[in-house]
């Protein structure tokens, strides 16, 4: 992977994004059960703990296949349809709620999605820039499709792009690492949950002198 100096980060101007941790992919009954994704769980806790208390900008994704019906991911995906061809992941499906865990809260931003990226619909690239965030941080599932998508729109519209490593999961490591691999080379820089921890009580420290 290449190393680039690590990034600067100024809470006022960054969003950490949270992709589609969901009930449908981190509980076992859940139909979409992703088991990979359930062990980074705590980290992304801390995470959102973290950039909560540094006063970031939490944005919360979520995943419903209710747009996906006539196009090609029926197709792909048969099997997250229902016989009668209507979407399992629905918005008003318990499955398709936050894990209570990771605590999100009514002032966060949500972003509503029925494809892979949280900017292809919808506003979010206007609400980010109105919050006055030029920066996103990165993490969630899957990390080689919503969240590698997430970061490439992110990154064509203009802002600056940090995906976490140990915060985001996929299938498999390969996967992980191929995606990770990629979205480091091009577009932009991939640390740790620890990395971005060190960076956010580094600029909590006073300023002596």
């Amino acid at each position: 992977m290449l190393r680039r100096t690590p990034p600067t980060i100024d809470p006022e101007h960054t969003a950490l994004v949270v992709v589609d941790m969901q009930r449908v992919f981190l509980e076992p009954a859940g139909v979409m059960y992703l088991p990979e994704a359930r062990q980074i769980i705590p980290q992304v806790i801390e995470v959102v703990q973290d950039c909560r208390a540094a006063g970031m900008t939490i944005v919360w994704t979520r995943m419903s296949h209710e747009g996906t019906v006539g196009g090609a991911y029926r197709e792909l995906f048969p099997q997250h349809f229902n016989a009668d061809g209507s979407p399992i992941l629905r918005r008003d499906a318990r499955d398709y709620q936050i894990l209570d865990e990771l605590d999100p809260r009514p002032e966060d931003v949500y972003v509503d999605k029925t494809t892979y990226s949280a900017f292809t619909h919808g506003d979010l690239a206007e609400r980010l820039r109105s919050a006055s965030c030029d920066t996103t941080v990165i993490c969630g599932i899957a990390t080689n499709v919503c969240c590698e998508s997430t970061a490439r729109d992110a990154f064509a519209l203009g802002f600056r792009v940090i995906v976490l490593s140990d915060a985001t999961a996929t299938g498999s490591s390969e996967a992980q690492e191929a995606s990770l691999r990629t979205l480091g080379l091009a577009f932009g820089w991939v640390i740790s949950g620890n990395d971005l921890r060190e960076e956010l009580v580094r600029l909590s420290r006073p300023v002596v002198g």
